[in-house]
């Protein structure tokens, strides 16, 4: 069988020639799966399995013992490949010495309640933003709900679920969805963490990892700051969900009270570009992150990952070092 047919999984359903070629392997093995009827192309110019191939994976997974998640036919092929091609670039960026990765590739993130625009955010007077959502009365009812976050949560028992989304449903608090292309995990000396059990409330697998919130950016910079406002908002009230419901005690230190990281970062196609991107949100930077620590803003070059010369051991020696800061906890 031919070793490319392995790359066709839930999070990369749809393949190219430049994909492959980009993840240093044989593009000619598309050719081979197609003539065999295990692939087909898609009228985009990429390569899906057909029903045979999905067969052929599926008796493989069964007969080897292989882990398989077949791909979702209904998937946004542009979203796919994008996030594949993002993933290739930025994982062979760096070794990640001593750490887990984990990628997760076009996520929807439940959180509540599900407030928008103007109920979590405005420009003040003075340009900045003010955050609004901790007055809101759905957000004051959650909170006195469920108050603990931090250390300080941890020495009282997790939510329990059945009962909060009971109590969710009581209260018709809307939905909220955080939409993620990329939603990457570092687990950081991952065997000395591994004796700590997983924790049943943590949909995302959060514990003991940083966290990297990666989206695609706009096409445009100029015209739509609400837009990058609107995302940086949405990722705080999922955070405030996560740390006061999900997971009290563990987003912002792990189980060892190292400090986790959470970052935003926004991937441009090329270096102008997240230099437009770095010019439009710098003068907000102060208040983007302020009451929500540690929350990193960054930007991603597509183009200077693709180029990049060196190639760092860890994640931190990467994001240091490639990508630029729009704002910080530290205003580093």
């Amino acid at each position: 069988m031919e070793k490319a047919l392995l790359f066709f999984d839930a999070d990369n359903p749809y393949w190219n020639k430049d994909l492959l070629n980009l993840a240093g392997e044989d593009a000619g093995a598309l050719k081979r799966l197609f003539k065999a009827g295990l692939v087909e192309r898609t009228p985009l110019g990429n390569y899906v399995l057909t029903r045979k191939g999905r067969s052929v994976l599926l008796d493989y997974a069964a007969e080897y013992g292989v882990p398989l998640n077949l791909p979702d036919e209904y998937v946004d092929e542009n979203k796919a490949v994008w996030t594949t091609k993002f993933q290739i670039l930025f994982d062979r960026s760096f070794a990640g010495r001593w750490s887990l990765k984990e990628y997760r590739h076009n996520v929807c993130m439940s959180f509540y309640p599900g407030l928008k625009g103007k109920e979590i955010w405005e420009f003040s007077a003075e340009g900045k933003i003010r955050w609004l959502y901790y007055d809101n009365p759905m957000v004051r009812a959650l909170l006195k709900k469920y108050p603990e976050s931090g250390l300080r949560a941890r020495d009282k028992n997790f939510p329990d679920l059945r009962e909060v989304m009971a109590w969710l449903g009581e209260q018709e608090f809307p939905e909220g969805s955080l939409y993620v292309d990329l939603l990457f995990l570092s687990r950081y000396d991952f065997p000395h963490y591994a004796s700590f059990p997983p924790v049943t409330n943590d949909i995302w697998g959060f514990l003991n990892a940083d966290r990297m919130f990666c989206f695609r950016s706009p096409e445009t910079t100029n015209e739509n700051l609400d837009d990058f406002v609107d995302l940086v908002a949405n990722v705080r009230l999922f955070l405030l969900y996560y740390s006061h419901v999900l997971l009290p005690g563990y987003i912002h230190f792990d189980t060892e009270n190292q400090e986790n990281l959470n970052w935003i970062v926004w991937v441009a196609e090329t270096d102008e570009k997240a230099q437009s991107i770095l010019r439009l949100l710098k003068p907000l930077a102060p208040s983007l992150v302020c009451g929500q620590l540690p929350l990193h803003l960054k930007i991603l070059s597509l183009e200077n990952l693709q180029n990049l010369g060196n190639f760092y051991e860890t994640i931190y020696d990467l994001m240091f070092h490639e990508s630029l800061n729009v704002a910080s906890p530290d205003g580093l």
